[in-house]
């Protein structure tokens, strides 16, 4: 190893841990001010750092909206803290109401069964039931796909735009012609389910329904997927509604009400 590279393994080594540092001296300030509104003269004394490093950090924190800072100077939790507390307590009340779901939709189809959010451009899995299948899907909670890749994701768009749906397209690596993508997304949202094949050489084949707030809006998603030699596109359509009637329940459970129509027994 050449002196070059020495010295360039020794800067980033303490570039990362003067990151580092500044991260838990930001965390510790961060606590400290939630446990306890504060102006600055306390919070010197509790962090014991000097008033420009506790300003500039606190300066970094109300700049996110971790940290409010009052027209008195005293400094308290800010509102990012309370958006980021709430998505949290839904994940956790989604996965308790859903799971149970999940283990009986995959008894009773023996197929593996997924929860799955969106994150932006991506679906986030969250849970899976495991099926009675010999080779089964086994993708794991915190996968992140392109939403119009997986048939979680594509379940997760079926209220979307035109114009949203060209952006999942555009942002993902999908064989078809962008018009067949289209048509196939408005067939699935008039059926209220997806019913997807993936690309080889897994060919996975997948189910998925949406799920809905008490508002009638897509907070997530389920789905069943499995080898094609044991979900095959007859078993499919079999399945569909087992699927959407899953979706529904875990749908009703978070306060949804289903409109009349031909939607009505699912989540879509």
């Amino acid at each position: 190893m050449s002196e070059d590279t020495l010295l360039q393994t020794e800067t980033e080594k303490r570039a990362g841990t003067v990151g580092a540092q500044t991260l838990e001296r930001g965390l510790d300030m961060l606590e400290r001010i939630v446990a306890q509104p504060m102006r600055m003269p306390a919070l010197l004394r509790q962090s014991g750092l000097s008033k420009t490093t506790t300003w500039r950090l606190v300066q970094a924190l109300a700049d996110r909206r971790f940290v409010a800072i009052s027209a008195s100077g005293e400094f308290h939790a800010g509102p990012k803290l309370l958006q980021l507390g709430s998505c949290a307590q839904e994940q956790i009340d989604l996965l308790l109401i859903a799971r149970r779901h999940l283990d009986d939709l995959a008894a009773e189809t023996g197929h593996s069964a997924f929860l799955g959010r969106r994150d932006g451009d991506y679906s986030v899995h969250l849970h899976r039931s495991a099926g009675n299948e010999r080779v089964a899907v086994t993708t794991a909670p915190g996968t992140r796909r392109r939403l119009a890749e997986t048939s979680l994701g594509k379940a997760l768009l079926l209220d979307a735009s035109p114009a949203a749906l060209r952006s999942a397209y555009e942002a993902s690596d999908v064989a078809a012609a962008l018009p067949d993508w289209l048509a196939e997304m408005h067939g699935y949202a008039a059926m209220g389910n997806v019913l997807n094949v993936g690309p080889p050489p897994d060919s996975i084949h997948a189910i998925a329904a949406p799920i809905r707030d008490v508002g009638g809006k897509i907070v997530a998603a389920i789905s069943i997927a499995s080898a094609g030699q044991y979900l095959g596109e007859h078993r499919m359509q079999t399945l569909a509604p087992c699927v959407r009637a899953a979706a529904a329940a875990i749908s009703r459970a978070l306060g949804w009400t289903p409109a009349d129509g031909p939607a009505g027994d699912g989540a879509g």
